[in-house]
């Protein structure tokens, strides 16, 4: 044990990760009164978050339209409880429903956050018991990124999500990605036109998604004047008599104490990007280079917390999603592409193995088990015709056109009929021509007799409109015919440290460790291995900062002199 002869700094609450849940939880302290700190490790804040959709799955919100939003929260509950069971204790579920419209609320009068809700939007089980069919996904609205002035530089940043650069929340670019086919979709997009127009003649850059939902919160607590620190790493948890009272943090190689009066919350996401826990807990997928995750997750945090005898849960599961790998870019998740007409995705035999059109989370579980079950699933090969190409963007490219340059890297493969095209995909002809002959002829009924594809409210949601009488099912019959490979990608993992109802880390002994706190990805998820809706990281993950912030406010720790602290070895 070393002791600690100075603090370099003090405040009440040190948090650790600058994503939705750090920010979520300075905020919040800040907004309570509280001194706060954030750190990051890396030279950008924003975490996965900012690269991401940005909604928040908040049942009961404010925003709901719904004739019986009053009674969502115990409505919330028994959808949780029956596809979570008991893999989570009940007193956390109970939390998370009960504190996440309080949470949204709060920030919405107190801060600089605001969001609308992602109308029609259904649960991904919208038929189970306790699900809605919209509402309870709410997302941000855009913002203009100069008010972030010197500090729009160092939002973390990967490129648009949607296709040439084009800037709008995710309830208007679905909306895009059917107007070639359904033209009356774009009348209901119209504040995209004039924002891009704007961005490009006056060179200025709006924020939409997760980089715009970001923004809002740097924004309250640049307004607030709540530090934030990049290139600092957590290097140690500070410890005296079995509580938290700091953390040791790296900065520019020197090693600066950080005393939190009130507790530490870690808040800086899941491992995904550390090659060695992955081989450890997720040996079937251990490959970093699929993950949508950011650069910084390399599980600090929760090997922190493990170190001073913190206990984990859930780390043989992630946040799973379909991805397609373009040569030298950033994985591409796949969401809304498959449940469109006219695209099937087969194994290396040419076999379907699911409803294309599932929740991505359950479509790669699904990749996982015909893997296991014997079938070449990983990758799998997403296929789709001319007509398909001709109405709707996929893997970054708009309608109608396909960059030669993806043709010659093999991103995607193009061939005049099934046979060539199942030669340079490395598929099974013969498998996969009769595998489209039955889809072909399924669709023209419009019944997906193997799978069920159109037959939920998501799978419509998801579809095109324009299409009947299944807005998810049209033959694939129209040469050219075009192949992409589809991976087992993640949006970051979901196992971390132990938390019960009040955000507080667990020991290995079933106590909670006093003083440290955890949220987001460092933790283990209150969703067990499911995956409610749109915005279901997110949205727990800035619910359980809020509570790990308002639950260290009210706490009273021993005053110990700052040299009696003491850093575990």
């Amino acid at each position: 044990m070393a002791l600690v002869s100075d603090w370099a700094f003090e405040t009440d609450l040190a948090v650790v990760g600058s994503g939705a849940a750090g920010l979520a939880a300075a905020l919040t302290a800040s907004i309570d009164g509280l001194d706060a700190l954030v750190i990051e490790k890396t030279a950008h804040y924003g975490g996965t978050t900012a690269l991401s959709g940005g909604v928040l799955w908040v049942p009961g919100n404010a925003r709901m339209q719904h004739p019986d939003a009053a009674n969502d929260v115990q409505r919330a509950l028994s959808y949780l409880e029956h596809h979570v069971g008991n893999r989570v204790g009940p007193e956390k579920l109970r939390a998370f429903v009960t504190e996440a419209p309080r949470m949204l609320d709060h920030l919405l009068h107190h801060s600089q956050l605001d969001v609308e809700t992602f109308f029609g939007f259904p649960d991904y089980r919208p038929h189970s018991p306790g699900a809605l069919t919209e509402g309870r996904s709410v997302e941000p609205r855009v913002v203009a990124g100069r008010r972030l002035g010197k500090h729009l530089g160092t939002l973390r940043s990967r490129g648009p999500i949607a296709p040439a650069g084009i800037v709008g929340t995710m309830a208007e670019l679905r909306q895009l990605a059917s107007a070639r086919a359904n033209p009356g979709q774009l009348l209901k997009a119209w504040r995209l036109l004039p924002r891009n127009l704007w961005n490009r003649a006056a060179g200025r850059r709006h924020l939409a998604n997760g980089a715009a939902l970001i923004a809002r919160l740097r924004l309250s607590l640049l307004e607030r004047q709540v530090p934030l620190w990049l290139n600092a790493s957590l290097t140690e948890l500070l410890v005296e008599n079995g509580g938290v009272i700091g953390l040791s943090v790296d900065v520019g190689g020197q090693r600066r104490n950080v005393r939190a009066r009130k507790g530490v919350v870690l808040a800086a996401g899941g491992f995904e990007r550390n090659a060695e826990m992955r081989r450890e807990h997720l040996p079937a997928e251990p490959d970093t280079s699929y993950t949508s995750g950011s650069e910084g997750n390399t599980g600090d945090a929760i090997q922190a917390g493990m170190a001073i005898g913190a206990a984990v849960d859930l780390m043989d599961d992630a946040w799973w999603a379909p991805t397609f790998m373009p040569p030298g870019g950033a994985p591409q998740i796949v969401i809304f592409e498959r449940a469109k007409p006219g695209n099937i995705i087969v194994d290396a035999a040419g076999q379907r193995f699911a409803n294309e059109a599932d929740p991505y989370n359950d479509l790669v579980k699904h990749m996982q088990e015909a893997q296991q079950a014997g079938a070449a699933a990983i990758p799998a090969h997403m296929v789709f015709d001319h007509a398909y190409r001709a109405k709707y963007p996929i893997g970054g490219m708009l309608p109608g056109v396909t960059p030669k340059r993806h043709i010659d890297s093999g991103f995607v493969i193009r061939a005049d009929t099934l046979d060539d095209l199942a030669r340079q995909a490395g598929i099974d002809a013969d498998g996969l021509t009769a595998t489209v002959a039955r889809f072909n002829a399924m669709a023209a009924e419009g019944r997906d007799d193997d799978f069920h594809r159109g037959e939920s409210a998501f799978d419509r949601f998801s579809g095109d409109p324009a299409v009947g009488p299944n807005p998810c099912l049209a033959p694939l019959d129209k040469p050219p015919f075009y192949a992409m490979k589809l991976y087992p990608g993640d949006l970051g993992t979901k196992g971390g440290l132990l938390t019960n109802e009040f955000a507080q880390v667990m020991d290995t002994g079933g106590a909670p460790l006093p003083g440290l706190y955890a949220a987001g990805n460092a933790s283990a998820s209150v969703m067990g291995n499911f995956y409610p809706g749109a915005g279901g990281t997110i949205g727990p993950a800035m619910t359980f900062a809020y509570i790990a912030a308002r639950h260290a406010a009210e706490r009273t720790p021993k005053s110990t002199p700052p040299a009696q602290a003491q850093i575990p070895q």
